[in-house]
């Protein structure tokens, strides 16, 4: 059977089982993704959303670009000069720079 009759493991059973990571690697590397740039409108409501949790001390959900997928966090924000979230895990720093989306959670 034929490539062209649809048996995709023809061609399959000649890659040496070294050029699979290989291949597997590079397609991984053109995964990457890259960062969104946003509208000015945009990342004024996140910093206003992410003020007016930290005034009223509600929970927020912040979704910070990966390359590969995003992250994302949810618990309490902290702000003294350096933004960090309270999380179920403990707190962790927030790049700034990676901060694509701030949801209200409650």
């Amino acid at each position: 059977m034929n490539l062209r009759d649809g048996n995709i493991f023809e061609a399959m059973r000649l890659v040496l089982p070294e050029h699979r990571g290989m291949m597997a690697h590079r397609n991984q590397e053109r995964s990457v993704r890259k960062s969104p740039t946003l509208a000015q409108d945009e990342t004024d409501q996140m910093w206003y959303t992410l003020s007016e949790a930290l005034e009223n001390g509600s929970p927020v959900r912040l979704t910070l670009f990966g390359v590969h997928n995003d992250d994302v966090l949810e618990g309490m924000p902290i702000y003294d000069g350096r933004l960090r979230i309270e999380t179920k895990k403990g707190i962790v720093q927030v790049d700034r720079r990676r901060l694509i989306g701030v949801e209200y959670l409650g």
